[in-house]
């Protein structure tokens, strides 16, 4: 299914502090949130049967991480990352059931309500990596360029930190920033291998997209499109310019 699960250092000493706390129901509200938001993901990659490399546990949440090919169908990614979102949502409406059937308190109800839309809230901030920044990417895949998707979300995702960090004034709010920001700045050096290895998969695959487009740009090349590049002059299909940049 999938070969590691990660738990990152900070969420181990998150963990310490609710052991020195006491603070487990809080604790375990919060874990299944997380995880019940991770098997939204999961089942609908399996469904699709995307390469799950790993499961990660953070301090803002969790994250299933892919060993798959970045020119899988856009609609296919754009459902995987919703069902986690959704399914959250599903399972706070069964919690929700059970407290007006009177099978959880009061109490127990508002830390769970709390805490999941909270995490709910930040995970949908259209901030890379969290969901609505990938689904942010992912479905501006239908309107521009790859490269030019993936260089919008780190502008998206820099702009929307910095709001949070000048009007914030939780101080574990701002400290996820500073943390999610480092992944911005990864996910951003990266850019030049992630678009070579876009390009080379369909070098070395015929992923036969029906839709075809004509770009003028080396790097203007789109998911779920076949291009014709005016080039040189010079009208060539994309296999053709494929070639002569990998032979």
């Amino acid at each position: 299914m999938f070969h590691k699960f990660y738990i990152h250092p900070l969420t181990i000493l998150l963990i310490l502090l609710v052991i020195f706390t006491g603070l487990y129901k809080e604790f375990l509200i919060v874990f299944s949130i997380v995880i019940i938001h991770e098997f939204g993901h999961l089942f609908s990659a399996v469904y699709y049967k995307w390469n799950i490399d790993k499961i990660s546990i953070y301090p803002y949440g969790g994250c299933v991480s892919f060993n798959e090919k970045i020119n899988r169908p856009i609609k296919e990614e754009l459902i995987i990352l919703v069902m986690g979102p959704i399914v959250q949502i599903v399972y706070f409406l069964i919690v929700y059931l059970l407290f007006m059937r009177g099978f959880i308190d009061f109490k127990t109800f508002g830390l769970f309500k709390t805490y999941n839309f909270t995490l709910l809230s930040f995970n949908l901030m259209p901030i890379y990596p969290l969901d609505g920044g990938r689904i942010v990417n992912v479905f501006s895949n239908y309107l521009f360029s790859y490269r030019w998707c993936n260089l919008i979300i780190c502008f998206i995702s820099v702009f929307f930190i910095f709001l949070v960090v000048v009007y914030s004034y939780n101080i574990n709010l701002v400290m996820m920033m500073v943390f999610v920001l480092t992944e911005v700045f990864v996910f951003f050096r990266e850019q030049g291998y992630l678009y070579n290895k876009f390009l080379l998969e369909r070098y070395l695959d015929d992923y036969g997209f029906s839709k075809y487009k004509i770009i003028r740009n080396k790097n203007g090349f789109y998911r779920d499109r076949r291009h014709i590049i005016y080039i040189d002059n010079e009208y060539v299909t994309e296999k053709d310019y494929l070639r002569r940049r990998y032979k």
